[in-house]
């Protein structure tokens, strides 16, 4: 866990404009006024993933405090129960069925990664409990069931965006592809492939790896072999600090293409100036001037003594999304209201862009590209894929 800093509120002109006026102790919606109200999260606490997990984590606890601090929704305040479950798919399913059944949590948030996710996803369905997927983002997630839905776009729309970028912006025609062997790896590399293809391109190399893998050298020795314009990474910032490490070891000067799990302070740790000019797909953009996004910024740090991430930024998203749907329902309690009150849901206005539900319960916003500059994440254009 991060070192917590000092607490801040953001106004409540903020709170208005991301969720409406939230109603008081004199409101008519079910539950009663001043009860707490439990919304459950699941992600990786330790292990290898404790950082995405604990940043998904703080983003939720910020907005559930700011939520409460302004009365709490329909004069009910928010308790967030958070459980590890270390990004494994076994752990997942324990832990989801305890919040279900033992802490009886009336929504769920995921704050952990596709598989995980995509395993415990039926449990949920035959629950009837509405949940958010914070960032996983396996296109077959929300074909679980009417009562999950996804704040942040899939894996296929992300890679075949990146794609469009790189094909019709920079004129790149000959790709390797490298992607982690798991739901979301695979999910993303098959979309890119598949969207280079269709637009003229060729992939010369496509390799899977293990996550967790550490050398990469065969498989970039194989990569340079093929003298790629460009080299697409489905992976996670772990395994992609490696690549692009080993990568300009070999002496590749391929342009590094990849995904939001790039979108962690971590790839500029642990790859240092390896990462410089790096080209990724993101939810967030911490140089968005809009007033919230900067308020969330300085609020977060505040808070955490550390910059938010596109995981955090999700998450925090997420949980306003929930509140703002539970008090469109006029109730904190009706699960099927909840539910029907998130498919409605259109043009709410997040720290990550302007979220609104398609009829498959996926967000409709556009994906951001960012780059890595002097060290830091620059955006750099808004991107759609070709139609």
């Amino acid at each position: 866990m991060r070192e917590k800093g000092p607490l801040y509120v953001l106004t409540a002109v903020f709170l208005i404009v991301a969720m409406g006026t939230l109603a008081g102790c004199g409101s008519k919606g079910t539950g009663t006024a001043g009860s707490a109200v439990k919304i459950g999260e699941f992600g990786p606490l330790t292990g290898d993933a404790a950082t995405d997990g604990t940043d998904a984590k703080n983003g939720a606890t910020l907005a559930v405090e700011q939520i409460n601090a302004a009365g709490g929704v329909l004069g009910s305040k928010l308790t967030l129960v958070a459980m590890d479950d270390q990004a494994l798919a076994p752990e997942a399913m324990t832990v989801v069925q305890k919040l279900l059944e033992q802490e009886k949590v009336v929504a769920l948030l995921s704050g952990s990664y596709s598989t995980p996710t995509l395993t415990v996803s039926p449990v949920v369905q035959a629950a009837k409990t509405p949940e958010i997927v914070e960032y996983a983002t396996n296109a077959d997630i929300t074909k679980g069931g009417n009562y999950i839905f996804r704040t942040i776009y899939s894996g296929p729309t992300q890679g075949a965006a990146v794609a469009d970028y790189a094909v019709q912006d920079k004129g790149y025609k000959k790709f390797a592809v490298l992607y982690t062997n798991d739901d979301y790896g695979v999910g993303n590399g098959q979309a890119f492939s598949a969207e280079v293809t269709k637009l003229g391109g060729k992939v010369l190399i496509s390799r899977n790896y293990v996550g967790g893998t550490k050398d990469f050298n065969a498989i970039l020795t194989a990569v340079k072999a093929t003298n790629p314009d460009a080299i697409y990474v489905g992976s996670y910032y772990n395994e992609a600090a490696q690549i692009c490490s080993q990568a300009k070891q070999l002496g590749l000067t391929a342009q590094i293409l990849g995904d939001d799990g790039f979108d962690s302070p971590m790839l500029v740790q642990l790859a240092g100036t390896s990462a410089e000019g790096a080209v990724f797909s993101s939810p967030f953009s911490r140089s968005d001037p809009r007033k919230m996004v900067q308020d969330f910024i300085t609020t977060y740090k505040a808070r955490f003594n550390a910059d938010p991430d596109m995981l955090s930024a999700q998450a925090f998203d997420s949980t306003l999304v929930l509140a703002d749907a539970m008090k469109r329902a006029n109730s904190v309690t009706d699960k099927e209201a909840i539910r029907t009150a998130l498919s409605e849901t259109k043009g709410f206005e997040g720290v990550t862009g302007t979220i609104s539900f398609d009829a498959n319960n996926e967000v409709i916003k556009p994906v951001i590209l960012m780059t890595v500059k002097d060290g830091k994440f620059v955006f750099l254009k808004y991107q759609t894929a070709a139609q």
